[in-house]
């Protein structure tokens, strides 16, 4: 188990901004990692009422279930993980449900959602690069396909809020990428899976 706090900010690109980024820092396909997220809630969508996203991750050679809660001050999200096995993340998804125990289950409970409770309701799979700037920012670069749908992604993932977004504003200007504001990507794919 582990829980991070998370601060990222966030941009779409267009394919040409994602192409410009990837030649600036020298990044190419051999630096990829694909990763697949299915995403959870309730029937009757609990979770995005109280801004919670839940989903199981799988990798090349590993799988995770995280969910991702609010901090209080409203400056990034706590993020719980248990980490799984391939072969149970597999098993998991064939029968549309997450651990019944474990962390995440745990903190399902301080916010009166029981863990058996909660079914798929989308998935996206991205093709991620990662460029660490300096210690306190990670580049991140992704192309995601989901529900029909392909677009491309800049998130910086930072330490604090306040000089973080500093850092995102003054790197893209000086990148001459135009900000696109978009949504997570559980909100885009419950978007695009709901106009199929």
């Amino acid at each position: 188990m582990s829980q991070e706090i998370e601060i990222e900010f966030k941009s779409l690109l267009t394919e040409k901004d994602y192409e410009k980024l990837c030649r600036a820092f020298d990044l190419s396909d051999d630096h990829s990692f694909t990763q697949t997220n299915y995403y959870f809630d309730t029937p009757q969508g609990d979770l995005k009422q109280k801004k919670l996203g839940l989903r199981i991750r799988t990798f090349d050679d590993k799988a995770e279930l995280t969910l991702k809660s609010p901090l209080k001050n409203h400056e990034g999200l706590l993020e719980t993980t248990d980490y799984l096995t391939q072969e149970d993340a597999a098993a998991l998804l064939k029968e549309n449900n997450i651990l019944a125990t474990g962390h995440v289950a745990e903190k399902l409970q301080e916010f009166n959602i029981d863990a058996n409770t909660v079914c798929l309701i989308g998935e996206l799979k991205t093709k991620r690069l990662e460029y660490k700037l300096d210690e306190a920012h990670l580049l991140v670069l992704d192309e995601s396909w989901y529900h029909g749908q392909h677009d491309y992604e800049l998130e910086m993932e930072v330490r604090e809020a306040v000089s973080g977004k500093d850092f995102f504003v003054k790197f893209i200007n000086e990148q001459g990428i135009t900000y696109i504001p978009t949504e997570n990507k559980i909100s885009r794919t419950l978007r695009a899976k709901k106009a199929l």
